[in-house]
Order: structure tokens, then sequence, then C-alpha cells
């Protein structure tokens, strides 16, 4: 979550988390976007789009 407001390009924001976590792999990586943007889809709207967006490319969609 700390990253996410750093970020506004999904493909930086991924390539930031997998520095900090270099031992998770790409399906954990979404996983973990996932659940923190349904955590705060209700408060962080901003932090939630975004974390969508990695998720989606990550998995394949557009």
């Amino acid at each position: 979550m700390r990253l996410v407001h750093h970020y506004g390009d999904a493909e930086e924001l991924f390539a930031a988390v997998r520095k900090e976590h270099p031992g998770a792999g790409k399906k954990d990586i979404v996983l973990a976007a996932l659940s923190v943007m349904i955590d705060q889809s209700q408060t962080d709207e901003v932090a939630s789009k975004r974390l969508h967006k990695m998720a989606m490319e990550r998995r394949g969609h557009s």
C-alpha cells in the first residue's frame, strides 16, 4: 500500500514491489494487490484503481 501512491504507472509499481519483495512471485503480488484493492476500495479510490490496473495488466488483461 505504501508504494501505491509513489508510482502512477502499473509497470513501475510492479517493479517497485518486486524490488522490495524479491522472493514474491507474480501471482503473490497480483493476489496481494487485489486484496489491498478490495480492502481500500471504500476509502482510497486512487489506490484501488492503481492496484486494479496493475493486477489486471499482470494477469494479461488491459
